[in-house]
């Protein structure tokens, strides 16, 4: 099975907390939120998952990378420029 996590927004909301970052990398308890997710989806045997990534998309991937850290094969689908909210 396979999961597509949606993690490619401008967080606006949470402005001025995350100006450095994307909200998936926001902090909760010392590690991104977006971490959280991976060890759900892990725990439910879910190894294929694909990030949908834009705004700072080079913070998400060179924290998670490939995902082997999380027993997870992980895959990058960029969006070039931003196309609307989910």
């Amino acid at each position: 099975m396979k999961a597509l996590i949606l993690a490619g927004g401008l967080g606006t909301r949470l402005r001025p907390l995350l100006n450095d970052r994307p909200k998936p990398m926001a902090p909760i308890a010392g590690k991104p939120f977006l971490e959280y997710l991976l060890l759900q989806l892990a725990h439910y045997h879910i190894q294929d998952i694909i990030l949908s990534v834009g705004y700072q998309a080079k913070l998400i991937s060179d924290y998670f990378e490939d995902g082997k850290r999380w027993n997870s094969r992980i895959q990058y689908s960029y969006e070039g420029q931003p196309l609307g909210t989910a």
